[in-house]
């Protein structure tokens, strides 16, 4: 019999989700970031994987576990946009591309703003902060957060605070996500426990952490258990649908993806 071949991510608010799973000897675990995952899932190198929301919503045939992933409620520290300048007044921005639903929020967030930019895909790290001309960069994961220690000539905003402002709900990145036969009861079961395990080892994770981040090892506690949500609740699913919803207006997803998120919530 074949190991289930999963994708996770290897930012550290992601960690807790997984990092049990790599010791088990019936699993493959292939760690990277969400935008390889899935060109990945997309070339079948993956029966699962904790994938961008926007990705289960693009895939008609891809659907999600609804009680394990990665959301904020307001502020999320490790997504955003370093700008030279007002939301309303941006005309150029870079996009990491790492990402997949950071970059499509950050779409939405800058059209409610009234902002019409170039948008550039690019390599880009937190060290490349200082050489890039684009009114704003965005960053995600470990490199967001490394970012924010840098002494720049930019300002930080956190998208999942803009997105609470907008809509006043909270906003999922990321979920378990594959083909719906591959999102068994046993699957689903094994994740949790993961999870479960994971947490556990969450003053090991933080303190690995802090060495890459430069973040001290109390803010990144915090980080991993106040800030980032790894049980969405309602509220989180009434964000996802009007993300959905949005993003469907702008044709970053299709019509579609209201419906699949109205399925999932129904069971």
């Amino acid at each position: 019999m074949n190991k289930p071949r999963i994708g996770v991510v290897s930012y550290l608010n992601a960690v807790p989700l997984w990092y049990s799973l790599q010791h088990e000897t019936d699993i493959e675990v292939s760690p990277d970031t969400p935008a390889q995952l899935c060109r990945m899932m997309d070339a079948g190198k993956l029966d699962v994987g904790l994938l961008p929301v926007v990705e289960t919503l693009r895939h008609e045939s891809w659907s999600f576990f609804r009680d394990l992933g990665i959301a904020a409620d307001g502020i999320v520290d490790s997504v955003g946009l370093f700008t030279r300048t007002e939301l309303s007044q941006v005309k150029t921005v870079t996009l990491t591309n790492s990402s997949r639903t950071s970059v499509a929020l950050t779409k939405v967030i800058l059209h409610e703003a009234g902002a019409t930019p170039e948008y550039i895909d690019a390599d880009v790290t937190a060290d490349d902060l200082h050489d890039r001309t684009e009114d704003a960069v965005l960053l995600i994961g470990d490199q967001c957060l490394r970012a924010r220690n840098l002494d720049t000539d930019r300002v930080f905003v956190d998208l999942a605070s803009e997105w609470k402002l907008l809509t006043g709900l909270p906003f999922i990145f990321a979920v378990w996500t594959g083909p719906k036969n591959q999102l068994t009861e046993t699957l689903h079961k094994r994740l949790r426990q993961a999870y479960l395990e994971s947490r556990a080892l969450s003053f090991d994770l933080v303190r690995y952490a802090g060495m890459d981040t430069g973040w001290s090892e109390a803010d990144l506690a915090r980080y991993l258990e106040e800030i980032i949500i790894h049980e969405p609740n309602a509220e989180c699913f009434k964000g996802l649908l009007e993300f959905a919803r949005r993003a469907a207006e702008l044709d970053l997803v299709p019509k579609s993806a209201v419906d699949k998120v109205l399925d999932v919530l129904r069971g």
